[in-house]
């Protein structure tokens, strides 16, 4: 497993929270992230339970679908684009 995938399932067991698998996307462009949950291990998982344990990573800005994708009835996966911003920077006015 790669330096970022490994880095977001230790988080991620290291708040509670049981990760199927990680896998990062082939994209030259941004560096976007699967992460699949076990539905029966994870009852009660929500999008802000992955938004902190990601945060506790320090790996810079990220962004977070508000809802999870279903696979099937047993797997969930949510895709995570990292380095990505989540709202629009703040620009000085031309003169």
């Amino acid at each position: 497993m790669k330096a970022i995938e490994a880095k977001i399932k230790h988080a991620l067991e290291n708040k509670g929270i049981k990760c199927q698998s990680v896998y990062r996307m082939p994209d030259l462009e941004d560096t976007r992230v699967v992460i699949a949950f076990n539905s029966k291990d994870n009852r009660r998982l929500s999008i802000r339970k992955i938004e902190n344990a990601l945060a506790s990573l320090n790996v810079g800005e990220f962004k977070i679908p508000r809802e999870f994708q279903r696979l099937s009835s047993a797997f969930l996966h949510l895709e995570i684009t990292l380095g990505a911003r989540t709202k629009k920077p703040v620009l000085p006015a031309s003169m």
